[in-house]
């Protein structure tokens, strides 16, 4: 049976370099793959007026869910580095989403991040799901190793596919070769923690605000 995954992404970007490989995997699968960009990261092009960005940083997050299979996308434009300002409109329209694409697992960036807009994306999923929802959190890397790890997904056989979604985001690979630094943090959590060249890994989280984290 599939399981049907949607991805939270803060910025587009998050999505690729979080669990790119992980969402190729699912696809052969057979899972249905939805990506929610809750801003469209008009702070990464500041010379440039906001619906400006928005035009660049979408088209590029369009090509990355070309190559990564992913069924359905939605921009909601909420305010780059904002995001902790707006957590209950921003759990809101997800709301929304969710009762009409509900989720199975749903991947979001680890609370240790120290972008703000990543460390707000967990009590926005929170805020967003029904008190009874059963939906699965695992959260992703993206700025910072995370200290503690769940679990690694061994993509070796994904990881060219992955760099190749990353590559579509050229506005800010001009900025930062985050797909340097991404290559080599998970060749090494494939060498040290899953005995492969490339993985990812992830924690599970509650969905419910009420509890804390509880496995790996």
């Amino acid at each position: 049976m599939s399981e049907h995954v949607m991805v939270i992404a803060p910025h587009p970007d998050d999505e690729a370099i979080g669990c790119g490989g992980t969402l190729c995997l699912h696809r052969e699968r057979g899972d249905p793959v939805h990506v929610v960009f809750l801003t469209s990261g008009e702070a990464g092009l500041p010379d440039l007026a906001p619906e400006a960005v928005w035009t660049i940083r979408e088209a590029e997050g369009q090509e990355a869910a070309k190559v990564l299979d992913v069924g359905h996308v939605d921009f909601l434009r909420l305010p780059d580095l904002g995001l902790d300002d707006n957590i209950s409109v921003a759990a809101e329209r997800l709301r929304a989403i969710l009762k009409s694409y509900p989720a199975d697992l749903i991947y979001l960036p680890h609370p240790g991040e120290s972008h703000p807009d990543h460390k707000a994306v967990l009590p926005i999923v929170r805020a967003a799901l029904a008190p009874n929802a059963s939906s699965e959190l695992r959260v992703y890397e993206v700025w910072n190793p995370m200290t503690e790890v769940g679990w690694v997904e061994d993509i070796s056989a994904v990881m060219q596919r992955k760099l190749r979604a990353i590559g579509c985001y050229q506005s800010q690979l001009k900025l930062i070769r985050y797909d340097l630094a991404i290559r080599g943090l998970n060749r090494y959590r494939g060498i040290l923690q899953a005995g492969s060249r490339y993985a990812e890994a992830f924690q599970y989280y509650e969905s419910s605000a009420a509890t804390s984290q509880s496995e790996g």
